[in-house]
């Protein structure tokens, strides 16, 4: 998928982007970035938060330079774990206080309100996997 996007945006400045593919069934997440778009997936631990993952980012452009991808690495995922995925208009520190008791939506919000740098533009996604369907 990401060298698709890189043909459909070769007439443009290019993009950060950044995969995730989640197999609820096997409870598996495979993820991979070019540019700097984060995502981390994060757990519930007795002392708050722990960071379980975080993508591989490689550099490059997505439609300008794209650099040779690897094979994603599969990463157990567990009901009750977070995906959350941040532009660079996020502060890197921003999973750093996650409220596992909050929705997603709210999760999200409350990074972009809190953790948004000056006038960049910002994405924040949040999913919390609710165990196989």
């Amino acid at each position: 998928l990401l060298r698709r996007c890189h043909g459909e945006l070769a007439s443009t400045r290019g993009a950060a982007i950044t995969l995730a593919q989640i197999d609820l069934r096997a409870d598996v997440l495979r993820w991979m970035g070019v540019g700097n778009v984060t995502a981390t997936l994060a757990a519930r631990s007795p002392n708050g938060m722990e960071r379980r993952s975080s993508a591989r980012l490689l550099g490059g452009i997505v439609g300008y330079q794209m650099p040779e991808l690897p094979q994603p690495e599969p990463i157990t995922i567990r009901p009750g774990h977070l995906l959350v995925v941040a532009s660079d208009g996020i502060a890197e520190d921003h999973a750093a206080t996650i409220d596992f008791a909050a929705s997603a939506a709210v999760t999200a919000e409350r990074i972009l309100n809190q953790y948004r740098r000056g006038n960049d533009d910002a994405l924040v996604l949040v999913a919390r996997h609710r165990g196989s369907p």
